[in-house]
């Protein structure tokens, strides 16, 4: 029933408040053909030492027992990209996700040299999509989680079920003025696996297993203080490999 109600919703916005362009202001689309130029992408970086890395995969001598095993980030985090993250996080317009994530999704598959290990796994049998979660009261208070609705949108295209793994029993300070060392403080010890899917004959879920691969999402990745804290949580609860997407990255 809620997702009757937030097609309508959308079909409502659309026609009072048709979709316009972030960059420019017009009609049509989120982000026009002639401000797609101005979309620059993200360079692919290992996420541990987070230096170049061809296909965002980690480098082999940056081993880690909680580490993410790849990242794909699609953006830089900056002009109409941050603009159109803003439109969807702060003014509620969710449905602008589908529109920034089939982008995304095209552009890879353009570049499927730099992106072909990141698709390989979102494609592959086994895996599954989880995203950060937001704590609870703020996520009440917003209407919506945006790293959720992102997962959604990839769930769609790669036709794979997005799972609610991690819970944040914490609230936490807004990372975007906080240093490195600060924000790694900030979210440690504010995620944990969620319980339910740790028992495979639970009542509450029926033979709901510890996927074996994930793909984390979240919107922006500025130190990955966040993304980290939550894939540690992941691997420790028995989750073997984690990727880790985001639709931008803070250059």
């Amino acid at each position: 029933m809620m997702k009757v109600f937030e097609k309508i919703r959308d079909g409502i916005l659309d026609v009072v408040f048709p979709a316009r362009c972030v960059g420019c202001g017009e009609e049509g689309y989120y982000i026009c053909r002639r401000c797609e130029g101005f979309m620059g992408e993200s360079a692919l970086i290992c996420p541990l030492c987070q230096q170049s890395s061809l296909t965002g995969e980690r480098h082999e001598n940056c081993g880690s027992l909680y580490g993410l095993e790849g990242l794909a980030s699609m953006w830089e985090y900056e002009g109409v990209v941050k603009g159109l993250l803003h439109t969807i996080k702060y003014n509620g317009v969710v449905h602008a996700a589908a529109e920034m994530v089939w982008r995304a999704y095209i552009d890879m598959a353009d570049d499927i040299m730099r992106f072909s290990a990141f698709l390989s796994y979102l494609f592959s049998k086994n895996t599954c999509i989880t995203y950060v979660p937001m704590f609870k009261k703020k996520e009440r208070k917003r209407g919506f989680n945006q790293a959720a609705v992102f997962a959604r949108e990839i769930g769609k295209i790669a036709g794979k079920d997005v799972v609610s793994l991690l819970e944040k029993i914490g609230d936490t300070k807004p990372q975007v003025d906080l240093t490195k060392e600060e924000r790694l403080q900030n979210v440690r010890g504010t995620f944990r696996f969620n319980a339910q899917y740790s028992k495979p004959n639970s009542e509450k879920i029926p033979n709901i297993l510890i996927p074996k691969n994930l793909v984390l999402v979240d919107d922006v990745w500025t130190t990955g203080a966040t993304i980290k804290e939550c894939c540690k949580v992941l691997k420790k609860a028995g989750v073997q490999n984690v990727w880790g997407f985001t639709v931008a990255r803070t250059p």
